[in-house]
């Protein structure tokens, strides 16, 4: 992988993170047509590890707040925050049920073009769905059912082209959230999911001692263009969604999907 390519799929997983397209599925399809045959996976998780940086810097209060809430510390928005952190743990155990018992086969998923095409076309359809029904709710603040719901909409977008942040906000929509508090809390949520799948890699390399080698400096510059790439989408994002709608990304997805399942098709 050349350090353009890196940078490339930096910016393109970084813009696709956190708005509700997935960026594993255009992670994959970039890598496609691009011909890079580097480790999908370890690459995918680190570029997501600049994902982590700028959802941790764009929340920090919030993370400031839970660290205080956990630590007993007293000061403003300790207790909101200390109620937030056990909510994050919850929504968190469903995909880290799931990255540790079907880690093989969601690797050998993000071998496919097909897989993320495919679920470019589900995604679509579940925003679309959630921005209609769930369109009349006002909670504004996430809840046990509401992180529940959307750890488990979380456990399901591993598959790529499934869209992580379409599938959780979704999730809180329909479990009565507002677009905007549903958006918040699926971002948050992404810090523990990250953290997990990065420490699962780093792992894995060491035991198998690999190590980075050749890929040290495209996994930087990727996971760099990731992190201010990823800043811009959250801000953007939630502006956005004080008066938009899902809609005009499902409509996007769905044109994506169709694209890249008419051109592989075609290649066969």
């Amino acid at each position: 992988m050349s350090a353009w390519q890196a940078i490339v799929l930096g910016v393109l997983q970084g813009l696709t993170e956190f708005l509700p397209v997935s960026s594993s599925g255009h992670l994959v399809i970039a890598r496609h047509l691009l011909g890079i045959s580097a480790e999908a996976l370890t690459f995918d998780v680190f570029v997501h590890f600049g994902s982590l940086l700028a959802v941790a810097l764009f929340f920090r209060e919030e993370i400031m707040q839970m660290i205080a809430g956990v630590l007993g510390l007293r000061r403003p928005g300790a207790d909101a925050g200390r109620r937030l952190f056990w909510l994050l743990v919850i929504a968190s155990i469903p995909v880290a049920a799931v990255g540790l018992l079907l880690r093989d086969a969601i690797e050998r998923a993000f071998a496919s073009v097909l897989v993320p095409a495919l679920m470019l076309f589900v995604t679509g359809a579940l925003l679309l769905f959630a921005d209609r029904v769930g369109s009349l709710r006002q909670n504004t603040r996430p809840g046990l059912v509401h992180a529940v719901a959307m750890g488990l909409g979380q456990a399901c977008a591993v598959l790529p082209g499934l869209s992580r942040s379409g599938t959780t906000m979704s999730a809180g929509l329909l479990a009565g959230l507002t677009r905007h508090a549903a958006a918040r809390f699926a971002f948050l949520m992404s810090i523990p999911a990250i953290l997990g799948a990065t420490a699962l890699e780093v792992i894995s390399l060491w035991r198998d001692g690999t190590g980075f080698g050749d890929v040290a400096g495209p996994v930087f510059l990727g996971t760099l263009a990731s992190a201010v790439s990823s800043y811009l989408a959250i801000a953007m994002l939630l502006r956005f969604l004080q008066r938009g709608r899902l809609a005009p990304f499902a409509v996007y997805t769905w044109v994506i999907g169709a694209l890249v399942l008419g051109l592989t098709l075609a290649g066969q």
